[in-house]
């Protein structure tokens, strides 16, 4: 009598492959979620740095007042400041904005998950020296948070899921990442997002 040889796989192998993929996808999908907000975020508050560095070195440039401003039409042909509105839905840099209003950079509207809290009017002018302009002789500086539906979340390192973006008199930003420090910014993401879920 020959001897009949079976392929396959049995039952028992098939529910062992199978909790394993699914343990697999149970660790790794959160874990992609997290880095795909993780880079939106960086990305985001890079684009938003880098704005603020080409306003500042702008105004020093063509020694004229820059503004970085939110603008609703950034795509347009002749974009234009878009007062009481928030940089999340876009902004511009413009150069003599008193004057010939001359746009050196537009950017798009933020991600939808991001959210974007400030404690100042609509804009962030730089002066022909790079500074910020003083007030009542006394210098003056703008905070940004960025935050997402992380909320305060930490990443890991006492690192927070939102970002802080101070500028101060000189004009300088500066990005704070920390969450004591991102908390204490503006009343932290918590105050603007609650609480993770």
């Amino acid at each position: 009598m020959s001897k009949m040889h079976q392929e396959g796989v049995t039952l028992i192998e098939l529910l062992v492959t199978l909790s394993v993929v699914s343990m697999i996808i149970a660790v790794g999908v959160p874990a992609l979620r997290d880095f795909i907000a993780m880079n939106q975020m960086s990305a985001t508050v890079n684009d938003l740095v880098t704005s603020l560095h080409v306003a500042r070195s702008e105004a020093i440039k063509r020694e004229t007042s820059v503004r970085l401003c939110p603008s609703t039409n950034w795509n347009s042909l002749m974009p234009t400041c878009t007062p009481l509105a928030s940089l999340a839905e876009g902004w511009i840099v413009v150069a003599d904005p008193n004057g010939d209003a001359i746009v050196v950079q537009r950017h798009e509207p933020l991600p939808g998950r991001i959210q974007l809290h400030r404690d100042f009017i609509d804009s962030i002018d730089f002066l022909a020296n790079g500074r910020l302009p003083r007030i009542a002789d006394a210098e003056i500086e703008f905070n940004l948070l960025l935050c997402d539906d992380r909320g305060d979340h930490n990443t890991g390192g006492d690192i927070a899921a939102g970002r802080w973006i101070n500028i101060r008199g000189t004009g300088r930003p500066r990005i704070y990442t920390k969450r004591p420090d991102v908390q204490t910014a503006l009343g932290g993401c918590l105050a603007h997002y609650g609480p993770i879920q």
